[in-house]
């Protein structure tokens, strides 16, 4: 057993508009996947990288109520002596983090809370990661000054307000209006002239974070103007020097977060993956092969992996 699978950015929800899982017809393709897992010998381990729940637009109880299918095949993964491992990111950040990393992580039936996590002292916030030897896996929002701040251990203005605007958006869904998300961001572009007129008046650090949100389109979204540098390079260079500080001269980062599937190789010290997500047409993931040393990016197609790229140091 030498491989680790590494997927992220499901967003389970409660089965409504609002649960982009459900509603990309990926449920289905999601348990034969699992079941493709359960049956290979070689996977040791399964780590779900954030974004496992959708929690900023649906409540945990009735996730678990409408998914009974879903858990049940976690359980018998569990049987198989395959450990599941769940990192929380910004939609399932754990509210009462402060009280878990600081007492204990607990399992979550089959499932188990990673155990590591950085803090941040200076802007009190909790990241949670997984690492085995030379490899780190971590949800990648620290890298996301928008929502970074949803991991606070000391509240957070900014990750209230990314909180309160995606569940209102979940309402809105809710009554039919499916494409809100692009609708929003027309309407932005609309009123973008009398937003900075209304800016230059104020002053205030609220109108400061306001004025950021309104014209900001998440990683995730395909009118995301940015080069991802901030975490294919920045980033996995940042999380990568921490293992190469412990001594590992090869190191393998792997983050999720933006829905972009990707592997590539930074320098001759770092390979970088993410493992998309699975609320897309092409649900996607990770590979990491402890023996043979890569990363494999595929995605699942037709009840079987289909291989996408893969990296390994020569």
């Amino acid at each position: 057993m030498s491989k680790i699978i590494i997927l992220s950015d499901l967003h389970i929800g409660d089965m409504s508009d609002a649960d982009d899982f459900y509603t990309s017809g990926n449920f289905e393709k999601f348990i034969s996947f699992l079941e493709y897992i359960k049956d290979d010998e070689e996977v040791e381990k399964i780590v779900v990288a954030g974004d496992f729940f959708e929690l900023w637009q649906c409540k945990v109880e009735k996730i678990l109520q409408m998914y009974v299918d879903l858990w049940k095949i976690f359980l018998k993964l569990k049987e198989t002596k395959k450990e599941i491992i769940y990192i929380p990111g910004n939609h399932d950040s754990l509210p009462f983090a402060k009280l878990v990393y600081k007492a204990t992580p607990f399992p979550f039936g089959p499932i188990q809370l990673t155990d590591k996590y950085d803090v941040d002292e200076e802007k009190k916030l909790i990241f949670p990661y997984f690492s085995v030897n030379n490899l780190w896996i971590e949800h990648g929002h620290r890298f996301d000054k928008y929502n970074r701040d949803v991991s606070t251990l000391a509240g957070g203005f900014q990750g209230v307000l990314g909180r309160f605007i995606g569940k209102a958006i979940g309402v809105i869904e809710r009554m039919g209006a499916k494409d809100i998300d692009e609708q929003l961001e027309s309407l932005m572009d609309v009123i973008k002239g009398a937003w900075k007129k209304l800016k230059d008046k104020f002053s205030s650090p609220f109108y400061k974070i306001a004025g950021n949100l309104q014209s900001y389109v998440t990683p995730a979204s395909k009118d995301y103007r940015g080069n991802f540098k901030e975490y294919d390079e920045e980033g996995s260079i940042f999380l990568g020097e921490k293992l190469i500080d412990k001594g590992y001269e090869k190191v393998f980062v792997v983050l999720g977060h933006t829905h972009k599937p990707k592997v590539v190789q930074i320098d001759e010290k770092i390979i970088y993956a993410n493992s998309g997500s699975w609320v897309g047409k092409e649900p996607t993931f990770c590979v990491f092969d402890s023996k043979e040393q890569s990363v494999s990016l595929c995605k699942w197609d037709d009840g079987k992996a289909i291989l996408l790229g893969k990296k390994t140091f020569n």
